[in-house]
């Protein structure tokens, strides 16, 4: 990409969309701070997330620009890479028991929230079942506009999901004995600039590798993997410094919170209740097949928990390595859910809904839903 093509994407082509980017980066720094300073973990992620969706639900144009996204990916996966040893390699024996179990419980967990969303909420059945899809959002949002669902509610259902569990998981994981590491990981710091250049070189060329071969992820997954071979090898050691970490997790945080931009109050109000239910819901499945996988693989309760719960792939992982848990087993299990979701999607989708509604279908949709 040409120079200032790429300057204009990074930064925006036009003066708005320039303070757009810069304004929400702001918002991101100050809520994170703020979080951050109260001693709340996971504080820079969780404290940008929040504050940049209060502003995207009052108007306020918020964005984070593709570009600083990717290198925010690579960043935190570089970081992720790091917490690699020859101790995470020996673990995997366990990793088929847990991921069994995982298999298991999407199913149920899918099953539980299409039923309240279309019995209990009086969902339509396409909208209610690509709403409760835990994770593989790209295809679930093209399968969703192509079967007729409302992807209103679709959309907003996967995003208040995500939004929920990014600002809670820090205390569900205390409730359950885990002491968080605090506002950022403990890993230690690379010890010098060559390594801090070998270490951000191999993430940037992993990422690029999986965002060139489409792999799911992308940067971030490609950084994790190519940046854990190098440590878990021992070539390499330390993590990134930590104002890289401060920054990677602000935007990140921005990044989700900007998912409500264009969300009206009428929108929040009406479907806000329903996608909360359904993913506690889903949350309490998910709890209930963790205690299964952790008795039987012998894992911690809390890490298990952070595997299997109804997150996006890079959000989960990312928190699992805020949270002090082990990355690596969490980003395994919720690669292998995203895969087979996006796998076994379309066509259960076609079996179920067959071709997409006509105009005339998708009003008697719109009439069935509850009334202000």
């Amino acid at each position: 990409m040409p120079l200032p093509k790429l300057f204009t994407h990074t930064f925006g082509s036009s003066p708005r969309q320039f303070a757009s980017y810069a304004s929400t980066l702001v918002a991101a720094g100050v809520g994170g701070a703020l979080f951050a300073y109260a001693g709340m973990p996971a504080g820079w992620l969780s404290g940008a997330l929040v504050l940049t969706a209060v502003l995207a639900l009052a108007g306020v144009p918020v964005a984070v620009s593709p570009p600083i996204r990717t290198a925010t990916y690579v960043v935190i996966g570089t970081s992720m890479g790091a917490t690699i040893t020859p101790d995470t390699l020996r673990g995997i024996a366990t990793w088929p028991v847990t991921m069994a179990v995982l298999g298991l419980s999407v199913p149920v967990m899918i099953g539980t929230s299409v039923l309240y969303l279309e019995k209990v909420s009086r969902w339509d059945r396409r909208s209610a079942f690509f709403a409760s899809v835990p994770g593989a959002l790209s295809t679930v949002l093209i399968m969703a506009e192509s079967s007729g669902a409302d992807t209103r509610r679709v959309v907003f259902g996967q995003s208040m999901r995500l939004f929920v569990l990014v600002a809670l998981l820090p205390a569900v994981m205390g409730g359950l004995g885990h002491q968080p590491a605090g506002t950022l990981p403990v890993t230690p710091v690379v010890p010098d600039l060559a390594g801090f250049l070998m270490s951000l070189g191999v993430g940037i060329l992993g990422g690029l590798v999986a965002e060139r071969a489409n792999f799911p992820g992308g940067s971030m997954v490609g950084a994790m993997l190519a940046s854990g071979f190098v440590h878990g090898l021992g070539l390499i050691e330390g993590r990134l410094p930590d104002l890289l970490l401060i920054a990677s997790f602000a935007v990140l945080g921005a990044n989700t919170g900007s998912r409500f931009t264009g969300t009206r109050l009428e929108t929040l109000r009406r479907f806000l209740v329903d996608s909360v239910v359904a993913l506690v819901i889903a949350t309490a499945v998910a709890l209930g097949f963790a205690l299964l996988g952790s008795w039987l693989a012998d894992e911690p309760l809390p890490k298990v928990l952070l595997a299997y719960v109804p997150g996006a792939l890079e959000a989960m992982t990312i928190m699992a390595f805020v949270l002090g848990v082990d990355p690596a087993f969490v980003a395994a299990h919720h690669l292998m859910r995203f895969l087979a979701l996006a796998m076994l999607v379309p066509v259960i989708a076609r079996l179920f809904f067959g071709r997409a509604v006509v105009p005339s279908e998708a009003v008697e949709i719109d009439k069935s839903e509850p009334k202000d």
